[in-house]
C-alpha cells in the first residue's frame, strides 16, 4: 500500500537575518499584495491539490480556463433572456 504523504504548504519570510514560517492559509504575502493557498481541484480529468492565488479577502482568483468558462455561461444565460424577451441575440 502506498501512502498519500502531502506536506503542509511552508512558506517562509527573511525577517532580521532570520527565516520565519509564516502561519494561515491563505497565506498572505504582503510584498505583493497576494496570498497563496492550496484547494483540491480537477484538471483534465485529474484530482489533486493545486496552488492558487488569493486576494486580502481570501477569495480564490480564477484560472484563465475558469475566467473563459464564466464568461461563457454569463454570454448563454445572456442569450437565453434576450431570447425571453422576444429578441433573437444573433439579429442585433
Amino acid at each position: 500500500m502506498l501512502l498519500n504523504y502531502n506536506p503542509r504548504l511552508e512558506v517562509y519570510q527573511l525577517s532580521n537575518g532570520q527565516y520565519e514560517l509564516l502561519s494561515g492559509e491563505p497565506i498572505w504575502l504582503a510584498e505583493i499584495n497576494l496570498g497563496i493557498g492550496r484547494e483540491i481541484s480537477v484538471y483534465q480529468g485529474v484530482e489533486r491539490e493545486w496552488l492558487y492565488w488569493y486576494d486580502q479577502q481570501g477569495k480564490r482568483y480564477l484560472t484563465p480556463q475558469e475566467e473563459a468558462k464564466k464568461a461563457q455561461e454569463k454570454a448563454k444565460r445572456l442569450e437565453e433572456r434576450l431570447r425571453s424577451l422576444g429578441l433573437d441575440p444573433n439579429e442585433l
